[in-house]
């Protein structure tokens, strides 16, 4: 009997010491904050006229937890002065990314109805301390 109670113990310590271990996600003290920046290219004919800058007011950002690879696990969205922040966050690597529109030009210049856009994934990976308001700055999406 006292065996059988000393492996329940032995075991239920296990799982408390195991389970309080603390992943990337949410659920801790610390945040990422940052800025998107757009850098407009505007095509008078399918050619290229200019670049204008602005904020990326209620652009979508994404974050991914740990080092999956680009599996979203939550989305913000900018405020009106192009900045966002993820909060609640626990140590560890995060990926945050948004997607820029690359235009395509097509070989019709005439009817330009082949130009096309894609869109491509800027992103940048970082590591999150404990309780650490990080903040990384710019990024610059083309649209």
């Amino acid at each position: 009997m006292k065996i059988t109670f000393k492996i329940m113990i032995i075991a239920a310590s296990s799982l408390l010491l195991n389970s309080c271990k603390k992943y990337e996600g949410e659920g801790g003290k610390g945040s990422i904050t940052g800025k998107i920046a757009i850098d407009e290219k505007l095509y008078v004919s399918s050619n290229y006229s200019e670049t204008i800058s602005y904020d990326g007011a209620e652009e979508d950002v994404y974050i991914v937890y740990g080092t999956n690879d680009l599996i979203q696990d939550d989305k913000v969205s900018c405020n009106y002065d192009g900045t966002f922040t993820f909060k609640y966050l626990q140590p560890g690597t995060y990926t945050i990314y948004a997607y820029s529109d690359i235009f395509h030009k097509g070989s019709n210049v005439i009817s330009n109805d082949d130009d096309y856009y894609t869109k491509e994934v800027v992103k940048t990976t970082v590591e999150l301390k404990k309780k650490e308001d990080l903040n990384i700055g710019t990024i610059t999406l083309i649209k």
